[in-house]
């Protein structure tokens, strides 16, 4: 029997090995996710952000709820010419939907499936998968989702020493998930995604100027890492499991 499976690979089906892995409980989820960005004036660069999150598991079988809260999100260009900063008070305060994911048996081990979701931030739109997002404060469409009193989600800029303020803005993030259960305690494996932005404001006209953003093409540098943390895991603790993380992602 053949099945494609949600992370797009055409798979035999096999017995269930035994028994199911108990994912049971918190863990702490680092996503990796690099791209490429045509700045007005400056050129390509090289952007990456590390989202760093606690994920409260439940499990049925093979059906998995996850519970999720951010903890941060960094963000790094290669060159450095643009700093970005989000603050972590917002983080805390999202609160994504719980999402469905399974665990699929796969040449003799388990695999950790999430079919794709869709976050959008600083905006309600009625179809969150297909309406465009909103490119103006004034579009009713638009939130103050962190509560600072402007629209839309506040992000910090600086560029090249150049200029510098805040930017209001919208955002569509879709990602999946698909990896191995390497060990009781680890999930290691890729994250399938696309975002979209839209600069709805800013406190500098020069900040308002639009680029292009695109996936890395090598599907091999977008990961995803679960450890997990026991009931207390905090995200001081997630932080200081990034290092540890990916240096196993990458062994």
């Amino acid at each position: 029997l053949a099945l494609v499976t949600p992370c797009g690979e055409l798979v035999t089906a096999e017995p269930t090995p035994a028994p199911f892995p108990d994912l049971t409980g918190r863990w702490a989820m680092i996503q990796v996710m690099p791209a490429l960005a045509t700045l007005p004036i400056l050129g390509e660069v090289e952007v990456t952000t590390t989202v760093t999150s606690l994920v409260d598991v439940e499990q049925d079988g093979a059906s998995l709820t996850l519970c999720g809260a951010y903890c941060s999100s960094n963000v790094e260009m290669t060159p450095p010419l643009v700093a970005m900063r989000i603050p972590e008070a917002f983080l805390a305060l999202l609160r994504p939907a719980p999402r469905a994911a399974s665990l699929e048996a796969r040449d003799g081990v388990w695999q950790f499936v999430q079919p794709p979701v869709t976050e959008v931030r600083g905006a309600v739109l009625a179809n969150p998968e297909t309406d465009s997002l909103p490119t103006h404060a004034a579009d009713a469409r638009v939130i103050d989702q962190d509560g600072d009193g402007h629209p839309g989600l506040t992000v910090s800029v600086s560029v090249a020493g150049l200029v510098s303020g805040d930017t209001y803005v919208v955002e569509r993030l879709r990602f999946s998930l698909c990896g191995r259960v390497t060990a009781p305690d680890t999930i290691i494996g890729s994250i399938d995604w696309q975002s979209e932005q839209r600069i709805v404001a800013a406190t500098d006209a020069l900040l308002l100027l639009s680029y292009a953003y695109r996936p890395d093409r090598d599907s091999t540098r977008h990961l995803f890492l679960m450890r997990r943390t026991g009931a207390d895991g905090t995200c001081a603790r997630a932080r200081e499991l990034l290092a540890e993380l990916l240096q196993a992602a990458g062994s």
